[in-house]
């Protein structure tokens, strides 16, 4: 049965070539498997002592297993390895967490202290005391300051103060990304606001580690370039340098996004592989003009070196975020690749990336940076192989030009700036389309004319900048970079001034991602049109299969605010305008802009709240109306006249003939909820966005 196994595997590769890194690819893309099991499917496991002698017995039975049949033993074994590490990671989470609105005196060490353009500053404290909730001892809480501060008040600091912490919020919308789980993630388990002033505790010395070192390096040179430059320049010239995307205005950052430019503000592969590239040319430059260093050691590899260095300084200045970790890891191959003459770009460096990350965060796996930087990463290796593989063909054949003139390397350089801006392109619109429902169809013109200036002018000026800011002759090249990115924008706002610049559809299903990835699966695997006909039929397929019909109504925050999409307008009543949960729903209903919202009717007293969802008024005895309930009186009123009413459970007693009554502690608890019509509106569905996780019991 092996031998028949082997011989079809034989057959396979004979006629659909594999590529040559097949087992780290295969193994790798177990690990993730194991990871989306755990925290994408949230699969029950064994306790991860299990799971640790489970991936230990498998890795060491591969030394008693012939290596003729370890071929499809080194898949399982990593998928055990996912599911292992991606358990211990749920184990390393806390299990407290806030449930209520609770006021407490906090003590701490500031982790990180974000100013913004235009909003409050906003404070993450590791908690060193609290008066209630003692659990919060050495955790992280995030609070919106808008009760004062003491000028210079850094990273490191010991601080005092009083603040009312809330829930971390979940999902906004649903079947959305889970918020919540995001921050604790990242270390933070609630969130909130000061309501006094800042103080620093002067009984306590300051605890300046590297981290408190570089997140305040970070904040220096953003004030350095917002001393020397205009907004929204500086805005996304912070962003490019230190990667703090909060000095950006909303107005430019979705200009850029709806321009396909979006990944120019989330440090990445282009932007480490372009300032370690500046950095590699201008040392090794250095290193060859100097002749005592040029006889001792080689400067190309020596410049290798420096430039690895200084890739690892950006990444601690940019905050080091999944992509930018990725980036710095195939950054780091590549210079080994140099040292050691071996090829800097493939496939394997995508792989050992992957496999530490994912080893060192597992979580990362259903982060929108990850899944994109690596989708864009592949396709764009994948189409270098293919057309290397080319050149070669026809080199050994003797086909290629032996000398090219310059304008057609100009060409040609711009050809290959279009054509890997399609490639990255096409390879990320399914997971864009899932995680924004939105995708630039400009984004191969604008990403041709700004990718040449990112090269040749922003990035190495950036670079400069850095260096140079340490004696403070920053402000030249933030000059120079400035002039590029008003090129960069201005590209941007004409592209996205045409109708048809943006698509727009959603929300999706996750079988949308599950499909990019299998198609990426094929092209990595098999370098062949069949395979490539194959994995762009799944995305064809998938696509209106995985389509979701938005809600017709969400509500929130005990149902105090209320967005309606009909007829291809959306209407929000309650809450601020213009903040993160709008945007966020008018991505769920695709569309583009919040300001052209309308506003809902309400009619409030001290007894409750009833909205209109329609232009209809007087007696409905229908569902076009939310009655927000503190009485029992305005419940069965509400009740009465068939609305949708929002009460405390304790009302529902007296509720009689509501088209759907839901209790306004739920809402706070599971929201917000989606509604649904039926098509004669005589009926209503609804789903939370955080439903609660229902406990199986065994008999």
């Amino acid at each position: 049965m092996h031998t028949s196994a082997n011989k079809i595997h034989s057959l396979i590769a004979k006629s659909v070539p594999q590529h040559e890194d097949w087992r780290l690819i295969t193994a790798v893309l177990a690990m993730a498997a194991g990871c989306i099991v755990v925290f994408g499917v949230n699969a029950s496991l064994p306790d991860s002592e299990f799971l640790i002698a489970l991936s230990a017995a498998s890795m060491l039975g591969m030394f008693f297993v012939p290596r003729d049949k370890r071929t499809a033993l080194v898949p399982v074994g990593m998928f055990i390895v996912g599911l292992t590490v991606s358990q211990l990671r749920l184990e390393q989470l806390s299990p407290e967490r806030i449930d209520r609105e609770v006021f407490v005196s906090l003590t701490g060490v500031v982790e990180r202290l974000e100013y913004r353009t235009d909003r409050p500053v906003r404070l993450t404290l590791e908690v060193q005391a609290a008066d209630k909730e003692q659990w919060l001892v050495d955790k992280n809480v995030r609070l919106i300051v808008r009760t004062g501060y003491p000028p210079g008040l850094m990273a490191g600091a010991f601080v005092r103060m009083n603040a009312i912490l809330t829930r971390s919020p979940g999902a906004i919308v649903p079947d959305g990304f889970d918020f919540a789980d995001y921050s604790r993630f990242q270390g933070v388990v609630a969130q909130g606001f000061a309501t006094s002033a800042i103080e620093i505790d002067t009984s306590e010395t300051s605890d300046f580690s590297l981290v408190h070192f570089l997140e305040n390096r970070r904040t220096g040179m953003a004030n350095r370039i917002l001393s020397t430059l205009e907004q929204p320049i500086a805005g996304v010239a912070i962003a490019l340098t230190t990667g703090q995307r909060q000095y950006m205005d909303s107005k430019t950052s979705a200009t850029l996004r709806d321009a396909g430019l979006a990944h120019l503000l989330a440090i990445s592969g282009l932007h480490m592989g372009l300032i370690t590239g500046a950095a590699f040319f201008l040392f090794e430059l250095i290193f060859a003009a100097v002749p005592v260093i040029a006889l001792k050691v080689t400067p190309r590899k020596s410049a290798a070196i420096a430039a690895w260095g200084f890739g690892l300084f950006y990444l601690g200045m940019s905050g080091a975020s999944v992509s930018t970790i990725r980036a710095f890891v195939m950054v780091s191959i590549g210079i080994v690749a140099v040292l050691t003459d071996r090829r800097v770009i493939s496939l394997r460096s995508i792989a050992i990336a992957a496999f530490i990350i994912l080893f060192l965060s597992p979580e990362a796996i259903l982060a929108s940076g990850f899944q994109m930087s690596f989708a864009a990463t592949i396709g764009i290796v994948v189409a270098y192989e293919y057309v290397s593989s080319i050149r070669s063909r026809k080199a050994s054949q003797g086909q290629g030009a032996a000398n090219s003139r310059h304008v057609k390397k100009i060409a040609k350089y711009f050809a290959g700036a279009a054509g890997t801006s399609l490639i990255a392109q096409l390879a990320v619109a399914p997971i864009a389309l899932y995680h924004f429902q939105a995708i630039s169809l400009v984004g191969i013109v604008t990403n041709a004319a700004a990718i040449p200036l990112m090269a040749f002018v922003v990035m190495p000026a950036a670079f400069l900048s850095m260096t140079f800011a340490a004696i403070g002759l920053e402000a030249p090249f933030l000059l120079v970079m400035e002039q590029g990115l008003v090129v960069v924008i201005s590209v941007a706002q004409i592209f996205t001034s045409w109708d048809f610049s943006v698509f727009r559809g959603g929300p999706y299903a996750p079988v949308l991602l599950i499909a990019a990835g299998l198609a990426l699966t094929l092209v990595m695997l098999w370098r062949h049109k069949t395979t490539l006909a194959l994995a762009t039929a799944v995305l064809f397929v998938a696509y209106p299969v995985s389509r979701i019909t938005p809600a017709d109504v969400l509500v929130s925050n005990e149902g105090r605010v209320i967005g309606v999409h009909a007829d291809g307008q959306v209407f929000f009543i309650g809450g601020r305008r213009g903040g993160f949960r709008d945007q966020a729903w008018m991505r769920y209903w695709s569309e583009p802009n919040v300001s052209e919202a309308g506003t809902l009717k309400r009619q409030c007293d001290s007894r409750g709240c009833i909205t209109h969802l329609t232009e209809s008024r007087g007696d409905m005895i229908n569902s076009n109306a939310i009655a927000t309930s503190k009485s029992v009186e305005t419940t069965r009123y509400a009740c009465s006249k068939g609305m949708i009413v929002f009460a405390s459970y304790t009302h529902r007693r007296h509720c009689r003939g509501a088209t759907l009554f839901l209790a306004t502690e739920d809402i706070e608890r599971y929201g917000p909820v989606g509604l649904w019509y039926s098509d004669n509106r005589q009926t209503i569905r609804y789903r939370w966005s955080n439903p609660p996780v229902v406990a199986s019991t065994g008999n």
